[in-house]
């Protein structure tokens, strides 16, 4: 993959997040774990420039697949709260996908909740993995 200006992976510990432009979505697998004390020193800058280096290209559909991802703590789903936050909360937002594995309990029980926080934005997408 090539690493494209706001669209670059990150590395922190033992979490890998790789981003894919695939026309006008964007496609970002999260692997390993979240389990760092403060993982918002990492994520939330990340996430900002990825939220807006989207709206820059004007990208309509952002996937954040999460089903490799084997653990999440509190405070690492609270930095996909403040991106949900922040993309509802302005009328160009795209729509935010959220793949993850049922069979998965950390998934199964955050997704879904995640998605009720802005249903016109958040689309959960179940997948039986």
């Amino acid at each position: 993959m090539s690493a494209e200006r706001g669209f670059v992976p990150l590395t922190v510990e033992s979490l890998s997040i790789v981003p894919r432009l695939d026309g006008d979505t964007l496609r970002i697998a999260m692997s390993g774990a979240v389990e760092m004390r403060d993982p918002g020193d990492a994520l939330n800058p990340y996430w900002t420039l990825i939220d807006e280096e989207a709206r820059r290209r004007n990208v309509k559909v952002v996937e954040l697949d999460v089903q490799d991802l084997n653990f999440m703590n509190s405070s690492g789903i609270l930095t996909l709260v403040r991106w949900i936050t922040r993309c509802k909360s302005t009328p160009d937002c795209y729509r935010l996908v959220l793949r993850y594995d049922r069979n998965v309990t950390w998934q199964r029980a955050s997704i879904p909740t995640l998605a009720k926080l802005a249903p016109n934005v958040v689309v959960p997408m179940e997948i039986d993995a």
